[in-house]
């Protein structure tokens, strides 16, 4: 049967008191099989003896951090034209889905492009939710732009912080319209690029 001894230093003339806690149910401390120090709230451990894998953070775990951090970001963008003749939104090839981690967290909608009317008119483009919520005011959207003359190409860009809400997959789609019956609008006119980017930021 292997013992337990308890050495005193001979340099120490302090005295090592371990004291019982106040319990009543029968408890056994099991030493490790090896040499060491034991750590209490008052030691400090050298970061080269960490080993080992650490857990999968989850940002929607943490607590005691303040708002405003970019949890996530999903991105796409396209060169597909998207062109119509409606006076009533419709969906362009702009669209992405983002997952919000909490029902507190406000989606950053960023996105570029370059639109064009085909008879001097103005266009104009919105964000949609889900297929259903036009984050816009349904009549000037969140971006518009007239074109003056056939030949020019406007640039045009959206800015807009969503509270979807939610912890569902939500997607979101730019739309675009044309002002003026028989008019007709573009999109990522003559093969230009479009971005959408979705932010998390945490609340």
């Amino acid at each position: 049967m292997s013992k337990v001894k308890i050495t005193g230093n001979a340099s120490g003339t302090g005295t090592l008191t371990i004291s019982a806690p106040n319990t009543n149910t029968d408890r056994t401390l099991t030493l490790p099989d090896g040499a060491g120090e034991i750590l209490t709230d008052a030691s400090t451990l050298p970061a080269s003896q960490l080993t080992g894998t650490l857990p999968a953070l989850d940002g929607s775990a943490l607590t005691g951090i303040g708002g405003g951090k970019v949890l996530q970001t999903v991105s796409m963008h396209s060169e597909t034209e998207t062109s119509t003749t409606s006076t009533s939104f419709v969906d362009s090839v702009l669209t992405a889905n983002i997952t919000p981690s909490a029902t507190t967290s406000k989606i950053l909608i960023l996105s570029t492009t370059s639109i064009y009317n085909s008879q001097n008119g103005w266009t104009t483009l919105t964000v949609n939710r889900n297929g259903t919520d036009n984050l816009g005011n349904g009549t000037w959207g969140l971006s518009w732009g007239k074109d003056y003359g056939t030949q020019w190409m406007s640039p045009a860009a959206i800015n807009f912080m969503d509270s979807p809400g939610t912890t569902s997959s939500t997607t979101y789609t730019v739309q675009i319209r044309t002002q003026e019956s028989g008019h007709t609008s573009y999109l990522n006119i003559n093969g230009t690029r479009g971005t959408l980017i979705l932010m998390e930021i945490g609340a």
